[in-house]
């Protein structure tokens, strides 16, 4: 942590797992380091750890419930103050609460106070099986949506007896992330990381209820190229094929899922109608046809022993309407371009600052070769110039992180 800049404000939500505590050993080590730390317990955390140990360490009275004398307003001020909200451990139950909205604790009515406009992250501790759950599941991937960190639970053996994932984070590994997150140049400098929307994976189209037309994209590009910006220090948001084998753990990294190009170019239109972007990396495998609804039964399956036609219609080519959607009219956007033995690149049509172009023959296994282009900025639209090669995905992400501090390769 800088030493020139104030102390970064942490909120850290205890709520009531056994592994609460840890959040004792967290607290210890956030003041330790710097941190200003107000800490909230829930009435079930109280059952495992007491107050005392947290007032003793941050030198402030503990938060408790929503109608405790003084802080009627804490649920407001609290999230105003923090730099960083963390519900550390976040049990299934928490989890829950937050997915679902309700405002009936201290730390539900937090949650709905918050705006988005700060870090708030979740560290999950349950047993296997609940983690597993479906609802748990639907639960986490809701609030990463809506914008929330989950870290990744660690896997061992747990309170129960059982072994595998639902283990609490370790404090030192939670502090780690900490310091790296408030060390970042670009967070110093205006306490406000510069922000880069990435779109990765493939779009699927259904056919009927249990099958779909897609594409082979495994999100990878887009999934390393999210993970290398975040420990650059930008403030990255993914949003992501729910198919893709690649799942980002970095807490720098806010996902947003789907599954259809519909649902892909609302994402990118709610993403860029409200936030300041200030480049967009279009990474992502886009249908360029999905399939008449009129011809096929979505909530059915189809039964048929003799060939029969779909019919597919164009989709909206979702990167000629960024621009337009973009909060931030100086947006910067950097697209990519796959072709499969093409000597035409067939850039004319592209509104793209930037292209990165690979073919296929050269992606393929380790190989991931390609080239840089840059919009012309003296030829006539739609006039592209080649600028720099790349062999791997480690130059590209280097070439990458040179566009979007200096807009050169």
């Amino acid at each position: 942590m800088s030493k020139s800049n104030p102390a970064p404000k942490i909120l850290l939500q205890v709520t009531g797992s056994i592994a609460a505590f840890k959040a004792v050993a967290l607290c210890s080590k956030l003041v330790q380091a710097g941190y200003d730390v107000e800490v909230v317990l829930s009435e079930g955390a109280e059952k495992f750890v007491g107050a005392a140990s947290f007032e003793g360490f941050t030198r402030k009275a503990v938060h408790r419930g929503l109608y405790d004398a003084g802080s009627m307003m804490a649920h407001i001020d609290l999230e105003r103050w923090a730099d960083l909200i963390l519900v550390y451990p976040a049990t299934a139950n928490t989890v829950a609460t937050l997915a679902t909205g309700h405002a009936d604790s201290l730390i539900g009515a937090i949650f709905l106070a918050h705006e988005f406009k700060k870090p708030y992250w979740i560290a999950p501790a349950m047993n296997q099986a609940m983690l597993a759950h479906p609802a748990t599941r639907e639960h986490l991937e809701k609030l990463r949506g809506w914008g929330v960190t989950v870290l990744d639970s660690d896997s061992g053996t747990l309170a129960c007896g059982e072994i595998g994932p639902g283990r609490l984070v370790e404090p030192e590994v939670l502090l780690e992330k900490l310091e790296h997150h408030f060390a970042s140049p670009l967070t110093q400098v205006s306490n406000k990381p510069a922000s880069v929307l990435i779109t990765s994976g493939g779009t699927t189209e259904p056919i009927d209820a249990v099958r779909s037309i897609t594409n082979f994209s495994t999100g990878e590009t887009g999934f390393t190229v999210a993970t290398a910006l975040a420990q650059k220090g930008y403030d990255v948001t993914l949003i992501q094929s729910r198919l893709s084998r690649f799942q980002p753990t970095d807490p720098g990294i806010r996902v947003v899922p789907y599954t259809t190009t519909a649902e892909f170019a609302d994402a990118v239109k709610k993403e860029l109608n409200s936030h300041d972007y200030t480049t967009m990396i279009h990474a992502a495998a886009v249908a360029d046809y999905h399939v008449e609804s009129d011809t096929i039964d979505r909530a059915g399956k189809i039964q048929k022993n003799e060939p029969f036609t779909l019919k597919l219609v164009p989709n909206e080519k979702v990167l000629k309407s960024v621009k337009a959607w973009s909060k931030n009219p100086k947006l910067k956007v950097i697209s990519f371009k796959l072709t499969a033995g093409d000597s035409d690149l067939k850039l004319d049509s592209y509104d793209s600052d930037w292209v990165i172009h690979n073919d296929l023959k050269n992606v393929q296994g380790a190989r991931h070769a390609g080239t840089v282009y840059q919009k012309s900025k003296t030829a006539a639209a739609g006039k592209y110039e080649a600028r720099a090669p790349f062999s791997t995905k480690g130059e590209l992400v280097e070439k990458l992180a040179h566009i979007l501090k200096d807009n050169t390769v």
